[in-house]
């Protein structure tokens, strides 16, 4: 105290000798400095903030083109195998990318560290941005199989070759750089705010009290700005985090997505302690009318309940993972047999979504996987190619992965190709099979069957190329081929006066639900010269409960209202509801063979009975299909059956064999067996 006094009386004593020019220059010098100081301090504070922000702006860049780099991909997996559509958007992505980009290296904010990563290393980042870019725009103008490689290419550059590392490589370069940049600053700060109270020490009694309201206003400033640079640091921390998570998981279903799932396996593919893991790739069958039907927002309600389901089927040390649109992939170290079983059961009853019972059926293609046998990619490839050959063959099945399978996709695909031109040259043939009317065993009508008289295949039946037809959607006009050709020759077996033809039409479900059936049906009808009542049409059980809208029921309308009969081909296989009998205005059923084959075992004959009772009271005339012997066309003629078709009576024919047949038998007697 007595110090500080001394020091008073000392500074009293020079005010009071001071003259009042000296004084006013001490006070102007003295506020000059402290406000320089004061200014200088604002600047530094400023130029923190300011840095911490163009960082962040430029952190925040590089994460959205990591993840305009994975769009990229994922719109040009759709593209190639969902829909072209999705090349625009692609291209948008790609735009974005390359904007980005050019953000990132005119940023205000750059290291040494930085330009070497991007400009000075052996293969710069820069260039390979460039060329990932360049190559993502040149996919849409390729053929398939260059888009495919490319598309392989665009994964494995960003995926494995290390550009999406690089790219968040670069972030923590600049989160490093931004740092540095505060520290350096903070310093400064640190530095100017010491020499402020020093200053206001030594002119303590010139300027204090308003130095000292300024300094402490300031150092609750600085307080406050370095919360808020803490609270940002924290939350880019909580930022990069959600970005990881979004970058390896799909968002809806929130299981890893195709990025996490190819890393997994690559890690699993390289670990030596890592035992034989069992792949399966799932798909949803029919999930595609699910959407048409019921909406998107219950499609996605059953993806995200499928997801939960599967994942109870794992423990949490194997993986469930959405790789696709309606894909799931699971692997697990048990064997293949006892998760499928699993997985089969797990989904065996219907999904509870919004109150409904929704079924689920499911194709699975599966393999096992060894240490170092292959590359994930390879690794997807061939399960995926599994999953293909079991929704080839129906869907509804799992199928394991063997190198033949190849083959059999290409033969499968030759196929597809081939019908296009097999159909435009009449290839697909109409064959006849005869329908006996069992009270008197005449003739009654004959069915149209479809075969493929292949140039180098031989005679192919339809189980061997109608997979094919309806996945490459030319069910409807080989319908119609196939349908103009049997009128025409029925037409001319009438003028030949062998036979007044009634003739069944089998519709396919694609066929029965195109808008433009009636026209060209009608069309057809009336260029053959066939009446309407020498037709019938026959539609699947299936066809009623699958269609994705009413259009198979308007068309079926239609065909009634132009006097066109409709007959319900395989009845009894257990789909069609009762109720649809009464709904539609059918004129008869067919009654599948594995009902007509046990006759007259007791129980087989009990429920023909019951569907005949019920037939008999609805008016509706039944076809007994699979008839082999004569005994069988008693009994179901003495239960009220009106017409008999089968191997009995004879096998289908082509249309001079069954020309040959007509003379021989029509208007005669035929008996089965």
């Amino acid at each position: 105290m007595k110090l500080l006094g001394s020091i008073v009386r000392g500074v009293v004593r020079y005010i009071a000798r001071a003259n009042a020019e000296r004084l006013w220059m001490h006070y102007s010098i003295a506020i000059f400095i402290v406000f320089a100081l004061l200014f200088s301090t604002h600047l530094v504070n400023r130029s923190i903030i300011d840095r911490s922000a163009i960082a962040t702006k430029t952190i925040n860049t590089i994460s959205n083109q990591v993840l305009l780099g994975h769009d990229i991909i994922d719109f040009a997996e759709a593209a190639l195998l969902e829909n072209d559509r999705y090349f625009e958007v692609l291209g948008d992505a790609v735009e974005a990318f390359e904007q980005a980009h050019a953000q990132i290296i005119t940023a205000e904010i750059w290291s040494e560290d930085l330009q070497i990563l991007y400009f000075d290393a052996d293969i710069p980042l820069n260039g390979r941005i460039n060329a990932f870019a360049d190559m993502a725009a040149e996919l849409p103008g390729g053929s398939p199989g260059v888009q495919r490689t490319t598309l392989n290419r665009l994964k494995g550059q960003y995926l494995y070759d290390g550009l999406k590392e690089n790219l968040l490589h670069a972030s923590d370069l600049l989160q490093a750089r931004a740092r540095t940049e505060v520290d350096r600053l903070s310093n400064l700060q640190q530095t100017l705010i010491q020499a402020s109270v020093l200053l206001l020490i030594v002119e303590i009694f010139v300027i204090f009290l308003p130095a000292q309201l300024i300094v402490r206003s300031n150092i609750r400033q600085l307080r406050k700005q370095g919360d808020v640079l803490r609270r940002s640091e924290a939350k880019l921390q909580d930022a990069n985090g959600q970005l990881e998570h979004l970058i390896n998981h799909d968002a809806l279903t929130g299981l890893p997505n195709r990025a996490a799932l190819l890393s997994y396996i690559n890690k699993a593919l390289n670990d030596q302690n890592t035992p034989d893991l069992a792949v399966l790739f799932i798909g949803l069958d029919g999930f595609k009318s699910i959407n048409d039907t019921a909406g998107h927002d219950f499609g996605d309600e059953v993806l995200i309940a499928v997801a939960t389901t599967l994942k109870s089927c794992v423990d949490d040390d194997h993986i469930v993972a959405r790789v696709g649109g309606d894909e799931f992939v699971v692997i697990t170290d048990e064997a293949v047999e006892v998760i499928l079983e699993r997985v089969r059961a797990s989904l065996a009853e219907p999904l509870e979504i919004r109150g409904r019972r929704m079924p689920v059926e499911m194709s699975i293609g599966h393999l096992e996987l060894s240490v170092g046998e292959s590359e994930p990619l390879a690794v997807m490839a061939d399960a995926g190619l599994a999953l293909q050959v079991a929704k080839n063959l129906g869907g509804g099945r799992a199928q394991k992965f063997h190198s033949q399978l190849r083959d059999e996709i290409g033969s499968f695909k030759e196929l597809q190709l081939e019908l296009i031109d097999a159909i435009k040259n009449g290839e697909i043939e109409p064959w006849f099979q005869p329908q006996i009317r069992l009270s008197d065993g005449q003739l009654h009508g004959a069915e149209v069957l479809a075969r493929w008289r292949h140039p180098k295949r031989g005679l192919l039946t339809p189980d061997r190329f109608l997979p094919a037809a309806e996945q490459s959607g030319l069910m409807v006009d080989m319908d119609h081929s196939i349908w103009k050709s049997a009128m025409k020759y029925a037409r001319g077996w009438e003028l030949a006066q062998l036979w007044r033809p009634c003739i069944s039409l089998n519709a396919a479900p694609a066929t029965i639900s195109d808008p433009y059936m009636i026209e060209r049906f009608l069309f057809e009808l009336q260029k053959s010269g066939l009446a309407a009542d020498q037709v019938v049409v026959e539609v699947l059980e299936t066809t009623l409960i699958e269609g994705k809208d009413d259009m198979a029921a308007i068309n079926i309308d239609s065909l009634a209202e132009c006097g066109i009969a409709l007959e319900l081909d395989d009845f009894g296989t257990g789909y069609a509801s009762l109720s649809k009998l009464t709904q539609l205005p059918l004129s008869g059923i067919k009654l599948d063979r594995s009902l007509v084959a046990p006759l007259p075992d007791h129980s087989a004959d009990s429920v023909v009975r019951a569907i005949l009772a019920l037939t008999t009271e609805l008016g509706l005339h039944v076809v007994a299909e699979g008839v082999e012997e004569d005994a069988q066309a008693r009994h179901l003629s003495s239960r009220g059956c009106a017409f008999g078709q089968g191997y009995g009576y004879a096998k289908p024919m082509p249309p001079d064999e069954f020309a040959t047949w007509l003379q021989r038998h029509a208007g005669r007697t035929v008996l089965a067996g």
